[in-house]
């Protein structure tokens, strides 16, 4: 399987089986079908090592929650014995340990031995987010979860949403609300600020290892930095080099990060910093990020050291 594939192999076995065997049985029965949750399908990343296990043709069904206890028990019958082995080359019956069992329609919830997952849209939501998002969300709320869990919901393809309530779920947490975002932004150079000064530091001071330690902290903040001003959740560390390579910045950025994790000594190490948060202040006028300004060059206690004064200018956000 090539990158990004899963997909696609999701929706052609929803449109080509799930959704003709749906229209025989239940012609009359609203529902909407997607391809999210776990895996790295979801999130456009899939290759041929992903999908050694827990992979093949899969789709959510999300029924009506007053209908869903008695129409997914014989749903579900009429899917097992309708689909057939195979669908593209893949098996449509496979072993994964995150689909639901098969008995847990009471709940909601309710797989098989097949990739037709069926859910109420709340059981869903409590099963792979921990709780209902309704319409208010707090600030506190965005900024308890990790980016990876609202990734979960709106990464993937919604197929069909005859009742609107998955795409409207999916559209409320799309992105975080621009007080939340921008409070983000200025933690992020925060902690790009408490080590500013450290890869010099360490590397005056003969610690080698340390100060490339720091510099490879260093370029993660970075990445994740120009996730936020690209205004891209950030998934689990597996998948940020990935998914940052993916950005629109990425091209110019890439390179400089790379030369501070290759550098061969502190200095060039200080510079390739520097050079690469110059690049994101910069990058956030150009992106309107409001209340961004222009960097400067930070100095501290004197030392002979180089770096970006984000303290001073690139985090003076517009915030309320």
């Amino acid at each position: 399987m090539i990158h990004g594939v899963g997909i696609g192999l999701s929706q052609r076995f929803y449109e080509s089986l799930v959704a003709p065997i749906l229209q025989q049985h239940f012609p009359k029965l609203p529902h909407a079908a997607a391809r999210i949750g776990l895996g790295s399908e979801v999130l456009g990343y899939d290759s041929d090592m992903s999908a050694d296990h827990d992979d093949g043709p899969c789709v959510q069904i999300f029924l009506p929650e007053a209908e869903f206890s008695e129409t997914a028990r014989e749903m579900m019958r009429i899917l097992d014995r309708s689909l057939p082995d195979r669908f593209d080359c893949w098996p449509v019956r496979y072993p994964t340990n995150v689909r639901p069992s098969a008995g847990d329609a009471g709940a909601g919830l309710l797989g098989s031995e097949h990739g037709v997952e069926l859910y109420t849209l709340s059981a869903w939501c409590d099963r792979f987010l921990g709780r209902q998002f309704t319409a208010d969300i707090t600030t506190h709320d965005w900024l308890s979860y990790p980016e990876q869990l609202f990734l979960t919901v709106t990464a993937g393809a919604v197929f069909r949403d005859d009742i609107g309530e998955l795409s409207a779920v999916r559209d409320r947490l799309c992105y975080f609300p621009r007080d939340v975002w921008l409070y983000k932004l200025a933690a992020q150079w925060g902690r790009i600020a408490e080590e500013r000064a450290y890869i010099g530091r360490t590397g005056n001071a003969g610690d080698e290892i340390g100060s490339r330690v720091i510099a490879a902290r260093m370029v993660g903040n970075i990445m994740r930095l120009a996730m936020l001003v690209e205004r891209r959740y950030a998934p689990y560390p597996k998948w940020l080099g990935t998914a940052f390579s993916r950005l629109p910045c990425a091209p110019e950025l890439t390179e400089t990060l790379e030369q501070i994790l290759s550098a061969p000594d502190w200095r060039k190490r200080e510079a390739g910093l520097f050079d690469a948060c110059w690049f994101i202040a910069e990058l956030q006028m150009a992106r309107g990020v409001p209340g961004a300004i222009a960097p400067s060059v930070g100095s501290l206690h004197n030392r002979p050291f180089r770096f970006v004064d984000s303290c001073r200018s690139a985090m003076r956000f517009d915030l309320p």
